[in-house]
């Protein structure tokens, strides 16, 4: 056969058989390895524990929601107010006062938030961009979006949005008693008392679409942007741990240290027995710290 071919191409001046035995075999060879370097990235990219956590939110062609609270100025009685004013504060010294603060005049912006919630927002930005998720995310709009239910969604803080889907996640770990989350079937509870702030990482299911939905919520402002934070700092192991299943984790900050001074409390349900195998130093890491210990 090759020297068939050999003759077939002596019009190229090419007569050695060895090098049309490299070209042709090469022409099928590099296909074939480019083909399956793109399977073995697909499968790797699918089993990544940034992935997993992530499964639903990643490709870039998926429409995802990041919803936090929207507020209005409003008076004493809390009924909307129809001229809305605010100010914006920066450094504006004086000869009398070098810490003097001057004023720049809003007025309706409505809505607006708090700083804790956009950190939050901005440190989920973050986290999609570790992941290479960069097109396609919104920011909801609790009142024009508010029927949508059937999409990838971030909940930062306790708004509206939030409270609807504590009623219909499946499951939700945790629960408000008084000031305090409590853990679910514990007597274990994390309060707001200074200088402590407590908050919830709370990766759940919605009961009709089965849709992922991330709450992200502090009882106080630290403890929302500090749930951020944690999720950020440990998503990769969050991900080993419980791939695409639930998890809840449970999280205190100094209100008087800011975010990055929390820590995690506890986390539930106990991983999968298949996932403590896979990752074992992980797990025992985490079990020596005392987060699966409810009792």
């Amino acid at each position: 056969m090759w020297d068939e071919i050999v003759s077939l191409m002596n019009f190229t001046g090419i007569v050695d058989k060895t090098v049309w035995q490299d070209v042709i075999i090469s022409s099928f060879l590099i296909p074939l390895m480019i083909f399956l370097f793109s399977e073995l990235r697909k499968w790797w990219d699918k089993t990544r524990p940034s992935h997993q956590i992530l499964k639903d939110y990643i490709d870039n062609d998926t429409d995802i929601y990041i919803f936090h609270s929207q507020m209005s100025a409003a008076d004493e009685n809390f009924n909307l107010k129809s001229k809305q004013n605010y100010i914006s504060r920066f450094p504006q010294p004086i000869p009398s006062n070098s810490a003097n603060l001057g004023a720049q005049k809003k007025f309706n912006i409505d809505p607006v938030s708090s700083g804790a919630d956009g950190e939050c927002v901005a440190t989920i930005f973050n986290i999609l961009g570790l992941v290479q998720k960069t097109r396609n995310i919104h920011i909801g709009d609790i009142i024009r979006d508010w029927g949508l239910w059937a999409v990838p969604m971030f909940l930062v803080g306790f708004n509206p949005k939030t409270e609807k889907i504590i009623e219909r996640g499946v499951p939700i770990d945790f629960e408000m008693v008084g000031s305090a989350f409590k853990i679910k079937n514990s007597n274990i509870s994390y309060g707001c008392i200074f200088p402590d702030d407590a908050g919830v990482i709370q990766k759940t299911f919605d009961r009709d679409f089965d849709n992922p939905i991330f709450i992200l919520a502090g009882l106080g402002t630290t403890g929302t942007s500090a749930a951020g934070l944690i999720l950020k700092n440990n998503f990769v192991s969050f991900g080993k741990l419980f791939g695409n299943d639930r998890f809840c984790v449970f999280l205190k900050a100094k209100i008087d240290e800011g975010n990055t001074s929390a820590s995690i409390q506890k986390i539930v349900p106990k991983p999968k027995w298949y996932r403590i195998f896979i990752h074992p130093l992980l797990y025992f890491s985490f079990k020596n710290k005392d987060y699966f210990k409810l009792d």
